[in-house]
């Protein structure tokens, strides 16, 4: 479409002018809006490095919450040329934060009871419900109309989830293994709707080498920040249900899965300053194969 075009022309010119100067060359960046089968519409943001692409076809990175990740991966993209990849953002057509939230509830949830959703006095719980739906955007829509936009290198597919979007990467690991080659959950929400993301790591790992061949980084924040304006009352009922294990205890919890594993705990960052360390890690875990130095207080095991 038009938007896509006009970007992906403004970049190629950018990043022919920083050849030029002896820059860092800048991916070439586009973005389209695509419907699913329910009728959602998503807006796409992809970037590829500038040149041929790789013999066998582009890894790819999926990142969800393209809206806020997309720019980070590209900015780590555009600094390490050896990222001979595709970044592919899932986002939404709308530049209102109220509007992505209440749409991302929905894609990256399970049906979820009121009385376990994190909310203030007096807000209306957000509909849930639509993980599986969005898994199937992505697997059967998605998926193949970045293969007709470029080669793509199916064996080397990278899923990577913050928060909510962290629990719907552990969903599709635990559900969808083959889905994708590599899973990245940052601080994943695993105490969502009581914690049903831990049933399915249990039949995950019934499995008899359920994770073989895949690759799972794990990351968390080290800091809690309470939201502006939150009562003590609510405070406490939010602390109460996101209690209970965290990413560390899932990591250990897959020791026998199969799974190449990683973990990395931020010690000084939050739940929201940490994204662009995650995603900036994300790439370099996926794609050069570079493990993360655990900043936790003990050593991963």
């Amino acid at each position: 479409m038009l938007t896509g075009v006009c970007l992906t022309m403004a970049t190629v010119a950018g990043a022919a002018a920083a050849s030029a100067a002896g820059g860092a060359s800048q991916p070439v960046v586009s973005s389209f809006d695509l419907e699913s089968p329910t009728g959602v519409t998503y807006r796409v943001f992809m970037a590829v490095p500038e040149g041929e692409p790789p013999a066998g076809g582009y890894p790819v990175v999926y990142l969800i919450d393209g809206n806020t990740t997309f720019s980070m991966a590209r900015k780590t993209l555009a600094e390490h040329p050896a990222m001979r990849a595709a970044l592919v953002g899932i986002g939404y057509p709308s530049d209102d934060r109220k509007e992505i939230v209440r749409l991302r509830y929905f894609d990256l949830t399970p049906p979820t009871p009121a009385d376990l959703i994190p909310l203030a006095e007096g807000m209306a719980p957000p509909r849930t419900g639509g993980v599986d739906a969005f898994f199937r955007f992505v697997e059967k829509t998605l998926k193949p109309e970045i293969e007709r936009r470029l080669p793509v290198d199916r064996a080397r597919q990278t899923l990577f989830g913050h928060s909510l979007g962290g629990l719907f990467a552990l969903h599709v690991l635990y559900s969808q293994p083959d889905a994708f080659q590599t899973y990245i959950a940052a601080d994943p929400s695993i105490w969502w709707n009581g914690r049903s993301i831990l049933e399915e790591q249990k039949r995950f790992l019934s499995r008899a080498s359920a994770g073989k061949g895949k690759r799972l980084l794990i990351e968390t924040s080290g800091k809690r920040v309470a939201r502006p304006g939150t009562d003590a009352a609510t405070a406490g009922r939010i602390e109460t249900l996101r209690s209970g294990p965290n990413g560390r205890d899932v990591y250990e919890a897959l020791a026998a899965s199969g799974l190449e594993r990683a973990f990395r705990r931020f010690p000084e960052e939050s739940h929201g300053s940490m994204v662009p360390l995650s995603v900036a890690d994300a790439l370099r875990f996926s794609l050069l194969d570079a493990s993360p130095v655990s900043e936790d207080d003990r050593p991963a095991p």
